[in-house]
């Protein structure tokens, strides 16, 4: 098997924890389950309510194997396996839904001409005949007539041997036929179908490291020279914005990883530099989110010797968010493992799954096995939780605060906001939010019967990725008007004969003023002393502070009642108050 620009090492599966998919927050990237197989260098696209990861290599071993990731539950599951295991090879989706993978490198360093076809709704897959030059490092165009164009790759298990011979894939005959050649033999470069239906091939190597660009039209069946990149680069990766111009990041000429970004205008056919990412990178990916920007993700990012066995070649965990609009990158939540030679794909809801790769250990590189996905910031909020502290039932607090704010460069609708439990929220936010607008949740807590009171505050919106927004809440509720913060007081152990000092907050959280009585301690003996700075009158929320001393007077436990006689429902009101005597 070959790998560019780095060994094969052995398989060490590496298992992180998952999160659950009730956690998920934007803005950052959130393990989830890890794949049946450590795999790189193998093929992944989105399906149905998820991803089908196809072949590879696991470091040892060409795979055959594919499986399903079900966004839904965050986990993996094996399904049918290819005829051939093969690695460094192209996947597309069809129009029928089913799924494509042609040549690739298999067993023995053996380069396949052969093709399959996946059957999302039998899990099995099916011969699709063979390309008439067998390849690996090509790429696979659907077409918009729903035939698929093959280009270029590696014709020899080194790579000594280029091609230039393209070919087309009808799925009505499940059949091969020849088309025109490209100008350029080369292999890893990329393709992207533009707007206008033709597939314009960028870069890649041709025994060096290429800037030459050329442009397949479909109806001609031909090949035209196209503008070249500024930059010589390889292993980079081509996305198509929205606006329909395309953007390369990164790559390497030869071995340095390279920062620079540009972009292709199909109406001028000219790249233009554009910002460059915070580090250089290559055999990394870029994604498309749902808000327009871009999601750049690991790589090689490194090629200088680390003293490892995997010297020249060190993966990242740095990300990249690009924005058109700005015509720059920004340093995004890193990976939560450094990969790199893996696959990011834009699975439903508007997640951007990461899978598999290179990684690295303290010692050496390993493939992984772990998943994680990114989700795009739309919304910032002041606060996601609030505790409200005690409150007499039925009383209504005053109102705390939460602003939310639209980072993003895109309008966010909300559906609803509502509030649960003993919680309420009448200004809700409701409406639109422009980029850069905030808008502002007054929440109250309204206890209905006395303890731990939870709740929560729910926005739905529009937010790629995950519109379903939550502010958790707490609050105690109280029958009486006063109460004692903290509920109860143990003093640490201490030598008999020293004191220590513990304080207690006495709180009116009525509605009414409380006249209060006597504070004082039961039963009385030395063991436990207070003093206080509380009024004759305890205002509405007014607070006061209660002193206790603790001064054992032997080793041992000791325990008395701390009471305060006043004018609220239930009075006395109560605490209990512990401490410990220590044998020295």
């Amino acid at each position: 098997m070959r790998k560019v620009l780095a060994r094969v090492f052995p398989l060490v599966v590496v298992s992180l924890a998952t999160l659950p998919l009730s956690s998920q927050v934007q803005g950052v990237w959130t393990t989830t389950g890890s794949s049946q197989d450590a795999r790189e260098l193998n093929a992944q696209v989105a399906l149905g309510t998820g991803a089908l990861s196809i072949g590879g290599t696991d470091g040892l071993t060409i795979l055959p194997s594919a499986e399903l990731y079900n966004s839904k539950t965050g986990t993996w599951s094996l399904t049918g396996s290819m005829t051939a295991g093969r690695e460094s090879f192209p996947a597309v989706v069809l129009q029928t839904g089913k799924v494509l993978v042609v040549g690739g490198l298999g067993t023995g360093s053996t380069v396949l001409a052969e093709a399959e076809l996946y059957d999302p709704a039998t899990g099995t897959w099916s011969s699709a005949g063979s390309l008439s030059v067998a390849r690996f490092g090509h790429t696979a165009t659907l077409l918009g007539n729903g035939k698929v164009l093959v280009a270029g790759g590696c014709g020899a298990n080194d790579c000594s041997v280029d091609t230039a011979v393209s070919e087309l894939y009808d799925p009505a005959s499940n059949s091969w036929s020849a088309t025109g050649n490209l100008n350029t033999t080369r292999h890893y470069h990329t393709a992207v179908r533009l707007k206008t239906g033709r597939v314009l091939v960028i870069g890649g190597s041709t025994g060096a490291a290429s800037n030459s660009c050329e442009m397949y039209d479909p109806a001609k069946g031909t090949w035209s020279n196209a503008a070249s990149t500024n930059v010589v680069r390889y292993l980079n990766t081509t996305t198509l914005l929205p606006d329909g111009k395309v953007l390369v990041t990164g790559g390497t000429p030869s071995r340095v990883p390279l920062n620079s970004a540009e972009l292709y205008d199909p109406a001028s056919n000219t790249w233009t530099l554009t910002g460059s990412m915070t580090i250089g990178r290559y055999a990394h990916t870029a994604t498309l989110l749902g808000d327009g920007t871009v999601v750049v993700a690991g790589g090689v990012g490194q090629s200088i010797s680390c003293g490892k066995d995997c010297t020249g070649y060190i993966p990242t965990a740095k990300v990249d968010i690009y924005n058109e609009a700005t015509g720059k990158f920004i340093a995004g939540a890193n990976l939560s493992r450094a990969r790199a030679h893996h696959f990011t794909t834009l699975v439903k809801p508007g997640r951007a799954l990461a899978s598999g790769g290179m990684g690295t250990t303290s010692i050496c590189c390993v493939v992984l096995n772990t998943a994680e996905f990114y989700t795009p910031l739309s919304l910032t909020f002041s606060a996601f939780s609030l505790n409200f502290g005690f409150e007499q039932v039925g009383v209504t607090t005053q109102a705390q605060t939460v602003t939310v704010t639209n980072v993003s460069n895109h309008p966010v609708t909300f559906a609803s906001v509502t509030a649960s439990g003993d919680y309420a929220a009448p200004n809700d936010c409701s409406g639109t939010l422009a980029p850069t607008q905030a808008c502002t949740l007054n929440i109250n807590f309204t206890p209905t019967i006395a303890g731990s009171r939870g709740g929560a505050v729910t926005l739905m919106d529009d937010s790629p990725g995950n519109p379903k927004q939550t502010i958790k809440l707490s609050g105690v509720g109280e029958v009486n008007a006063i109460s004692f913060s903290p509920a109860t007081l143990k003093f640490p152990g201490q030598t008999p004969g020293t004191s220590s000092l513990l304080s207690v907050m006495l709180i009116n959280d009525g509605t009414t003023p409380v006249n209060i009585g006597a504070i004082a301690i039961s039963p009385v003996r030395k063991t436990f002393t207070q003093s206080n700075n509380c009024p004759a009158t305890l205002n509405v929320n007014q607070s006061c502070v209660v002193q206790v001393v603790f001064t054992p007077p032997d080793t041992g436990k000791y325990s008395s009642t701390l009471s305060v006689t006043d004018s609220a429902a239930g009075s006395p009101q109560s605490m209990a108050i512990t401490g410990t005597g220590l044998n020295n």
